[in-house]
C-alpha cells in the first residue's frame, strides 16, 4: 500500500496506519498483492490492497484485504 501511495504523494512517505482482515489461509502457488490509491490529498493518501493466491490450475482466491493511510514527508 505504501508503494501505491508513493505514486500519488512522491517517494518520501510513511505508513500512518493500516488494518488487515484475513479471510482464509494463503494456500497456492503464487501470492499476489494488488494495491490502489482510493483517495489522495496533498499530504495523505488512503489505499486498499487485496492479497490473493493463484493455484496450479490458475484459479485465484482472495485471502486478505487491507486498508491503510500513508503520509507524505514534507520538510
Amino acid at each position: 500500500m505504501t508503494f501505491a501511495a508513493g505514486t500519488a504523494l512522491g517517494p518520501e512517505v510513511l505508513t500512518g496506519g493500516f488494518t488487515i482482515s484475513y479471510l482464509r489461509p494463503a494456500q497456492g502457488t503464487v501470492l499476489r498483492a494488488e494495491a490502489k490509491v482510493v483517495h489522495a490529498g496533498s499530504r495523505q493518501a488512503t489505499c486498499t490492497c487485496e492479497l490473493s493466491v493463484v493455484d496450479e490450475a490458475g484459479a485465484t482466491t482472495l485471502c486478505a484485504i487491507a486498508q491503510g493511510t500513508v503520509i507524505a514527508l514534507r520538510r
